[in-house]
Formats: structure tokens, C-alpha cells, sequence
């Protein structure tokens, strides 16, 4: 298995020096801010659970317990084939983004980080990915490109699923009302934030200009927060950068494109899972409405506020496919929700632990076979 994980090259090594070389006060700092963020992600969630406790008075804990302790074997099994499709998926996702590198690497290379993200919001997972890549001899700069790369893929199209969603909620004739329009109206214009984005980066002139035109608002909002950007006008940097993308994406835009696509297929797919497997018939609530909400959410965490988008998601979720069925079959779409927050959050966390784990032995014994090389 060592084999299958790591290379014994001077990347690793530096990999593994920036991991293990921790002074007592970043440990204690680290543990603080872990802290912090479990107890934010308790009490965003109480605030989520109060709200929809509120909100919807029909709601009743019992019978979501039961919609899910009423689950069959083959409808387990159902769903765990499903989540292990979901994450080869996000596997052949990552591995996409860098030349000749396994699949297997990329399923470690997307729980790994995954798990980290899972519990510290903000890019959080980005520096594990890219000390993951170094450490299979993967180039400083081929890793650095894969890591944005995965990021603008991953966060791009839960920005281009509401507009999608738009054109679902229309097919499927859900109505629009209260909070179901303001989650349609915001996302819709998150959706033309993303063509404008899109657009300007299609350019390198019109890159240019916009980060020159950015340069120095975005150098006085960074100096409030203490934070520095390169000395070079920032629409150098945005096409040098945009540059640098485009000549390591040569040849991957399909292969990504169609990985973006397919994890997409199989998460949103495990969401109309769990919802049928709890009860909600299709015609009370079909596949493109299910499917119209997860777009929408996946608008509303593209930026997560919580770690794995804690109580947001839920609230999100229950609030959207409640009212897409006309108010009913709350608690089936509650323990539906739970189910499919469980599969695609929480459990994330110790398997991807699990995964750290793995590269960290292949890791190792590289370094163990490399010393054992160099001794003989």
C-alpha cells in the first residue's frame, strides 16, 4: 500500500517537515480555533433546528426518527453504493487536474481535505491538497495550478447550479412564494455575478483591465485586515495567473468539465435517494423540484459560512423542498435532509481522517525505504 501513496522525493519531505514541525503555541492556537468552530457549527445548528421548529408547526422529531429507523437493508445498501459513487467521482474529479495521477490518489487527495474543510471553514483544505500532491512528486507549480483549479471547478458550478435551478423550478411548475422567491430572486443574481466573472476572465484584455480596475480598493480593504498583496499591479497578476491556468488546463477542460458534471449527478442523485427511500412519493415532490433545490443550495453554500455549511444547508433544504411540496410531508423531508447531510458531511470526517491516515503511512514508509536506499 506504501507503494500506491508516496514517492520518496524531497517534495515529501517538505511535506512532511511543514506537518510535523509544530512549536506548543500553534498547537494550542490550532486546538482553540477547532474549538471555536465546533462550538459555532452547535449553535448554528440549534439555531437551524429553533427555526424550523418555528417555522413549521407540523414538525415532529418523533416521526423523523422513525421515517429514518424505518429504512430497509436494500435501501441502505442503496444508498451506501450510491455515497461510494459519489466519492470515486470526486476522485476522478481531482485526479483530473493532474497529469498521469492515479484515481485511487484523487479519492485520498478529495476525503483527505474534505475532512479538514469539514470542520474548518475557508480554504481550509487547499494547503493538505497541495502537500498531498507534492508528496506523490508532483511539481510545485503543476500542484499549485491543480489546487486552484479544483477550487474554481468545484466552487464554479455550485455558482452555475441556481441558473440551472431556474430553469428546473419552470419545468417543473413549482410555485414561487415567501422565502422560496428570495432564495430564487438572490440566486438568479448570484447566477449573473458569475456570467460577468466568467466573461471578463474569457479576456486577457478585459482581465487586465478589471484587476486593474480592483488594484486599489482590494489593496485598502486587505491593509484594514492586515494582509498584503503582491507589489505588482493586481491585473498583471490576474493575467499572469489566468495564464498559468489556461497552459496547465490545456487538454483537461473536458475530462474536467465531464468529472464536474458527474459528481454533481451522483450528490444530487443521493439527495432524491433519501427523500424516496423515506417515503415522499414522486408526485408529491419529483425529481426536477429536488433538483431545483439542491441547485439553489448549492448557490447558498458556495461560500461556507460554517464548516461543511452547517445548519445552513439543512435550513436551506428543509425550507425550499417543504414549500415546493405545498407545505406537506415536512418530516419525511426533514429525515430525508438529515439522512443525505449525514452521508455527504458528517461521515466525511472520520473516513477522511481515515484517508490522511493512509497517505501519512505511504508517506513514511517512502522515507523509510529512501533512507534504507541510501544507507545500502
Amino acid at each position: 500500500m506504501a507503494d500506491d501513496h508516496a514517492k520518496p522525493t524531497s517534495a515529501t519531505t517538505a511535506g512532511t517537515t511543514t506537518l510535523d514541525d509544530v512549536t506548543p503555541d500553534s498547537r494550542r492556537t490550532t486546538i482553540r480555533r477547532v474549538v471555536f468552530r465546533i462550538v459555532l457549527v452547535a449553535a448554528v445548528l440549534g439555531l437551524s433546528t429553533w427555526v424550523l421548529f418555528n417555522v413549521f408547526d407540523d414538525l415532529d422529531w418523533n416521526e423523523v426518527r422513525r421515517s429514518i429507523a424505518e429504512l430497509s437493508d436494500a435501501e441502505a445498501l442503496s444508498l451506501t453504493f450510491g455515497w461510494m459513487v459519489w466519492v470515486v467521482t470526486q476522485g476522478a474529479l481531482t485526479a483530473s487536474l493532474v497529469d498521469k495521477l492515479a484515481v485511487r490518489r484523487g479519492v485520498l487527495a478529495s476525503l483527505g481535505p474534505t475532512a479538514v474543510s469539514s470542520v474548518i471553514p475557508g480554504p481550509s483544505d487547499l494547503p493538505v491538497r497541495f502537500r498531498m500532491y507534492q508528496s506523490w512528486g508532483v511539481s510545485s507549480s503543476e500542484a499549485t495550478t491543480a489546487v486552484v483549479g479544483s477550487g474554481v471547478f468545484s466552487i464554479g458550478a455550485n455558482l452555475i447550479l441556481p441558473s440551472i435551478a431556474g430553469v428546473l423550478i419552470m419545468l417543473a411548475d413549482v410555485p414561487l412564494s415567501g422565502f422560496f422567491s428570495v432564495i430564487v430572486t438572490a440566486s438568479v443574481a448570484l447566477a449573473i455575478i458569475v456570467a460577468a466573472a466568467g466573461f471578463t476572465l474569457g479576456s486577457q484584455r478585459r482581465t487586465q483591465a478589471a484587476g486593474r480596475w480592483l488594484d486599489r480598493p482590494a489593496r485598502a480593504v486587505m491593509g484594514r485586515l492586515r494582509k498584503s498583496l503582491p507589489e505588482e499591479n493586481l491585473g498583471d497578476v490576474l493575467v499572469q495567473k489566468r495564464a498559468e491556468a489556461f497552459d496547465h488546463l490545456s487538454g483537461k477542460w473536458l475530462k474536467c468539465s465531464v468529472a464536474t458534471v458527474a459528481t454533481t449527478a451522483a450528490k444530487c442523485s443521493l439527495l432524491v435517494l433519501t427523500l424516496r427511500f423515506v417515503g415522499i412519493p414522486e408526485d408529491a415532490l419529483g425529481w426536477l423540484a429536488i433538483a431545483a433545490a439542491y441547485g439553489l443550495v448549492a448557490g447558498m453554500t458556495a461560500i461556507p459560512i460554517t464548516p461543511g455549511s452547517a445548519g445552513v444547508a439543512e435550513l436551506g433544504f428543509v425550507g425550499l423542498l417543504t414549500a415546493a411540496a405545498d407545505g406537506d410531508w415536512v418530516n419525511q423531508i426533514t429525515a430525508g435532509v438529515l439522512l443525505y447531510r449525514l452521508m455527504t458531511w458528517l461521515v466525511l470526517i472520520p473516513v477522511g481522517m481515515g484517508a490522511l491516515g493512509v497517505w501519512r503511512y505511504g508517506v513514511r514508509a517512502a522515507e523509510r525505504r529512501a533512507a534504507a536506499a541510501t544507507a545500502g
